[in-house]
C-alpha cells in the first residue's frame, strides 16, 4: 500500500471566513433595505396624517403622530447603523480614498463585485426616491395644516365678535382697543 497524498483539489468542509468589504456590504444592504421599510411606512403615515387633517379629526391625527415619532425613532437606530456600514465599507475598500460628508454610496461602492454593488446603488437610489416622494407628502401636509389652522381663526374670529356684546372686537376679531365701552353702573343702590 501507498501512503497516501493529499489532493490539492479536494474540498473543505468548514466555508471561507466572509471578507471585510463583504461583511460591510451585507451591512449596508440590510441597513439600506431596513431604511426603504421606514420609509416607506412614514409615507403611508403621512397620508393618514393628511388624512386625518382634511376630516379634522383629533384622535386620528394623535394616533398617527404617535406611529411617526415610533418610525422615526426606528429611522435614526437605522441610520446609525447605516452610517456605521459606511465607515466600514471604507475602511475595507482600497478605492475609496478619503470620504468626506458628501461621499456617495457610488463612491462608497467602486470596489464591490458588480452584482452587489448594483444591487446597492438600485437600494440607494429607491431610497432617495422615497425621501423626494416623503419630502412631497410633508409639503402636502403642511398646506393643509395651515389651511386648517386658518379656517379654525377664522372661525374663532367669527364666534369673537359674535360674542363679543360690548363690541370691543374689530370686524377681523382681532381686538380693537380703540372702540370705547359705555355702560352704566349704578354703584349708590
Amino acid at each position: 500500500m501507498r501512503p497516501r497524498t493529499p489532493k490539492n483539489h479536494e474540498t473543505s468542509t468548514t466555508p471561507p471566513l466572509p471578507s471585510a468589504l463583504s461583511v460591510a456590504t451585507e451591512r449596508l444592504d440590510a441597513a439600506l433595505r431596513d431604511l426603504i421599510s421606514a420609509h416607506e411606512e412614514l409615507l403611508k403615515l403621512a397620508a393618514a396624517q393628511r388624512s386625518a387633517i382634511s376630516r379634522a379629526d383629533a384622535r386620528s391625527l394623535a394616533d398617527v403622530l404617535s406611529a411617526q415619532m415610533a418610525v422615526a425613532q426606528r429611522v435614526v437606530e437605522l441610520e446609525q447603523q447605516r452610517q456605521g456600514a459606511v465607515v466600514l465599507l471604507g475602511k475595507a475598500s482600497p478605492t475609496t480614498g478619503a470620504m468626506g460628508a458628501k461621499t456617495t454610496i457610488a463612491q462608497l461602492v467602486r470596489a464591490v463585485a458588480d452584482p452587489a454593488r448594483s444591487r446597492l446603488l438600485a437600494l440607494a437610489e429607491r431610497l432617495r426616491e422615497l425621501l423626494n416622494r416623503l419630502h412631497t407628502e410633508h409639503m402636502a401636509v403642511r398646506a393643509a395644516a395651515e389651511s386648517l389652522s386658518s379656517h379654525m381663526e377664522g372661525l374663532m374670529r367669527q364666534v369673537c365678535r359674535k360674542l363679543s356684546h360690548a363690541g370691543t372686537y374689530a370686524r377681523s376679531g382681532a381686538i380693537d382697543s380703540g372702540c370705547a365701552v359705555v355702560t352704566a353702573l349704578d354703584v349708590r343702590s
